[in-house]
């Protein structure tokens, strides 16, 4: 009798213990260490910029470290698949794009599903699709360039940073929806294609609205029409490309935080409230206004993840075009 009393007690003296141990991992709160947020790029570009301003802000938010590793190849989809790959514990999150999300996965075989392998958290910034010209070209207006461009009298180039771009993707859609003809002179990135538009020897430039801002600022090259749903604050003059006569061109990049799926749902709200406080932030806006970018926090994960997809079957529709497709 007293040996099975004495078993039943240290049985149940063991479980109690086992139970009191498990307490605190119960309890335990995210985020307990760092939190890493991939940069699918290289250090320096717009994203590793405005991924820079977020992480700081959820530093704050959270409580805890919050470190940024760039990982840049591929157009973004090397640190994109690593991210897909990684444990999803909360602790390892991607800085994804248009680019790395929608525009890369209609163009190129990658290692990860861009809906399926990820827990989308929110947004970040949508950068919208500016359309400018050099001065020398006679348009003040959307309408007056299409005139232009599409009476076969005279021959306009634009320029982009390489084949699949935004800028080769817009370029050549405009061509399509207008019957115009402009010819294509593609450069080894953004920055020399954006330096020939400024000297005048491109005479079409589109793309995201911060790396053109400044020129825009200086008069050295001029808006005509902005590829968005509703005017940005940051040139609240430039009508939208469709107060301006052309529909269908509400186009540009978006920004924001992803994680690993599998991610818990404590993590990811965590992680999403710590987002949607970046609104209120002084900081974080002017920091964003300084760069040419406005601020777009998702209403819910639910809803970045709805636009991502959204995303990826309209640039899907956009570049079933050969003159996108890269040579294999």
């Amino acid at each position: 009798m007293l040996t099975r009393f004495l078993t039943l007690a240290k049985t149940t003296f063991v479980a109690a213990a086992f139970a009191v141990a498990a307490i605190p991992a119960a309890q335990a709160e995210f985020p307990e260490q760092a939190v890493k947020i991939v940069v699918p790029y290289k250090a320096g570009g717009n994203t590793d910029v405005i991924a820079r301003i977020f992480a700081d802000h959820l530093q704050e938010a959270l409580g805890g470290a919050v470190v940024v590793e760039n990982r840049g190849g591929g157009g973004g989809t090397i640190g994109a698949a690593l991210v897909a790959g990684a444990k999803p514990d909360g602790y390892t999150l991607l800085f994804a794009t248009a680019g790395s999300h929608s525009i890369n996965p209609n163009l190129r075989k990658i290692k990860y599903d861009p809906i399926k392998d990820f827990q989308p958290i929110s947004v970040g910034v949508v950068s919208s699709l500016l359309m400018v010209v050099h001065p020398s070209v006679p348009a003040k207006t959307l309408k007056e360039l299409i005139a232009l461009t599409s009476s076969g009298k005279e021959q306009y180039n634009f320029a982009s940073g390489g084949i699949g771009t935004l800028a080769h993707v817009a370029g050549e859609l405009y061509n399509q929806k207008t019957g115009s003809k402009l010819t294509h002179v593609p450069y080894k990135g953004a920055g020399p294609a954006l330096n020939d538009a400024v000297a005048g020897r491109i005479q079409v430039y589109m793309n995201n609205i911060p790396k053109i801002l400044p020129h825009v600022q200086s008069g050295a090259l001029r808006p005509l029409a902005l590829g968005a749903a509703k005017r940005s604050a940051l040139l609240p003059d430039v009508p939208t490309t469709a107060e301006a006569g052309m529909t269908g061109m509400e186009m540009g990049s978006w920004f924001g935080l992803l994680a690993p799926a599998g991610t818990p749902k404590d993590a990811v709200d965590k992680l999403f409230t710590a987002m949607q406080s970046a609104k209120t932030s002084a900081k974080v806006l002017e920091r964003l206004k300084g760069i040419g970018s406005e601020i777009e926090i998702s209403d819910s994960p639910e809803q970045f993840g709805a636009y991502m997809q959204d995303q990826l079957k309209w640039w899907a529709g956009v570049l079933d075009n050969p003159v996108f497709k890269k040579k294999k």
